[in-house]
């Protein structure tokens, strides 16, 4: 039984490890074209998990929350702690992560969808045209409907590209009390 456990636990972790050369060592296994052809500029965003403060559909099935209305954010924007806009070589980077399939295996999700980071797709008048929201302590997502089923990589890698890009705000056990503190701060939690 321990050899079976042991076995599944290496599966889960090779199918977003990198190797010494930093290539996945899942098999890429195709392209896909993007939907969002007329962006004009690829934003990162985070924020302390959202389901927390965002009280607009207070009672609402957070399925079923709309993020983007009118080419804006349906949120409150002054909670973001973040932004990074990329630059054409990271826009790059990001998008080919996004076309490749680089999981193979499933990962594992829960419930629990504490949605802390966001990638925008802009277009030249600065309106969000593109969204693409996810959790990185369940491995779900939320975007926009011309972004459907672009939620194939490993969330790893999405985390791992984030940090190289900028992004600081990531809640591992150790920064929970941090976030816990910023909710009390802002008269969130009592």
């Amino acid at each position: 039984m321990r050899k079976i456990i042991f076995f599944i636990a290496i599966l889960l972790l090779v199918s977003c490890k990198k190797n010494e050369v930093g290539k996945t060592f899942s098999k890429v296994i195709h392209k896909r074209d993007f939907p969002v052809k007329r962006f004009s500029k690829i934003e990162l965003i985070s924020y302390y998990n959202r389901v927390v403060w965002d009280t607009k559909y207070k009672g609402e099935s957070q399925s079923y929350k709309v993020l983007v209305d009118n080419y804006k954010l349906t949120f409150d924007s002054t909670m973001i702690q973040e932004r990074v806009v990329l630059n054409k070589i990271q826009e790059k980077e990001l998008l080919n992560l996004i076309i490749s399939d680089t999981c193979t295996l499933e990962q594992i999700t829960s419930a629990c969808y504490n949605p802390r980071h966001m990638i925008l797709f802009r277009d030249n008048k600065n309106r969000i045209i593109g969204y693409n929201e996810f959790c990185l302590e369940c491995s779900s997502s939320r975007n926009s409907s011309n972004l459907d089923g672009f939620q194939k990589y490993c969330y790893c890698d999405m985390q791992a590209l984030f940090k190289k890009f900028g992004i600081k705000l990531f809640i591992e056990d150790k920064d929970v009390d941090k976030e816990e503190k910023f909710f009390k701060n802002k008269g969130i939690l009592e």
